[in-house]
């Protein structure tokens, strides 16, 4: 009975700081082998996610920049992808868009966009890596708190040296 009780409070303190480290971890940004930032534009000391709207200057950037692709598919006379959008204010957030190429894909105007990647539902958010293989997808409303811990998965798999996007999907 000791033995099970001292196992257990273990495996309690060991859930328990992995989650904290995805979380709270405050030097993870540090850590990250890219330092140029194109979706995020300094102004007035606040930083503000810059979506592009060109889809396919977008990959190119992702590729080249070998930084990942954030897709935010949305409708554009939708009520829940205008809520949705207001996450991408949220300062966490912010700082975690530097690290990716942003680019926002209306549905009704790319629908060949959203066939090729299978987005049904709206909103949608994927992220993919430089050489365009899905690491998240994230669809209907989400909250700030979920998607930032998405994101910082994301750039945690994504630069783990030898560990390979395809075998460690994520949803």
């Amino acid at each position: 009975m000791f033995i099970r009780t001292v196992l257990f409070f273990i495996l309690t303190i060991f859930f328990v700081l992995i989650f904290v480290f995805f979380i709270f971890e405050p030097r993870l940004h540090s850590r990250l082998p890219y330092e140029s930032s194109v979706s995020v534009e300094r102004s007035n000391e606040s930083d503000t996610v810059i979506f592009l709207d060109d889809f396919n200057k977008a990959k190119e950037l992702s590729r080249t920049e070998r930084k990942p692709l954030l897709i935010f598919f949305t409708l554009s006379d939708n009520e829940s992808c205008k809520r949705s959008f207001e996450l991408f204010s949220n300062q966490e957030i912010r700082r975690l868009a530097k690290y990716f190429i942003c680019v926002s894909v209306d549905g009704a105007l790319s629908g060949a966009i959203c066939e090729s990647y299978r987005v049904n539902g709206f909103p949608t958010v994927l992220i993919l890596d430089a050489d365009n293989k899905e690491i998240q997808r994230l669809t209907g409303k989400e909250t700030k708190e979920h998607l930032s811990v998405q994101m910082h998965i994301a750039i945690q798999v994504l630069t783990i040296p030898g560990i390979s996007s395809e075998k460690n999907k994520l949803r």
